[in-house]
């Protein structure tokens, strides 16, 4: 697996794996062709053995001068539970490190996601508020902060 950065050539492909991943809640083709022009990183993680298919994509933007928020992660269903969320958090946390001014990670979670929530929580995220009727479809999401 290898990471490199997303471009407006993958559009289709991101939108094709966040629609299949979030349904009704996920961003719209415009909403993600503007994160891919406007992002602090927006990695993917493409398999190189088959024919560079996108597995998953992580999306930062840093939305105030300290702060950076990590709008989403997705890995495709395929290949869940095999490591690469890790995988692609680990680099995306070391390439926010390495910006120097930045103090906090900020992220949304759904607060049913057990797994995205313990992924974060293993690299040091905690739960610090509880949000209902975050999402579209009126589900709950918890505020989720790392201070680097």
């Amino acid at each position: 697996m290898n990471i490199k950065m997303v471009s407006t050539k993958d559009l289709d492909e991101i939108f094709r794996l966040e629609s299949n991943t979030f349904k009704k809640d996920a961003f719209s083709k415009n909403s993600i062709l503007n994160l891919i022009i406007n992002n602090t990183f927006f990695f993917k993680l493409i398999n190189k053995d088959n024919s560079n298919e996108i597995v998953g994509f992580i999306i930062v933007i840093q939305d105030q001068e300290h702060r950076v928020n990590l709008i989403n992660l997705i890995i495709s269903k395929q290949y869940q539970n095999k490591g690469y969320g890790s995988h692609l958090l680990k680099y995306t946390l070391f390439k926010i490190k390495e910006m120097n001014n930045i103090e906090v990670i900020v992220l949304n979670v759904n607060s049913k996601n057990e797994v995205a929530i313990w992924l974060y929580q293993k690299f040091g995220f905690r739960i610090v508020q509880k949000i209902e009727n975050y999402y579209r479809q009126k589900k709950s999401a918890y505020l989720m902060i790392l201070n680097i």
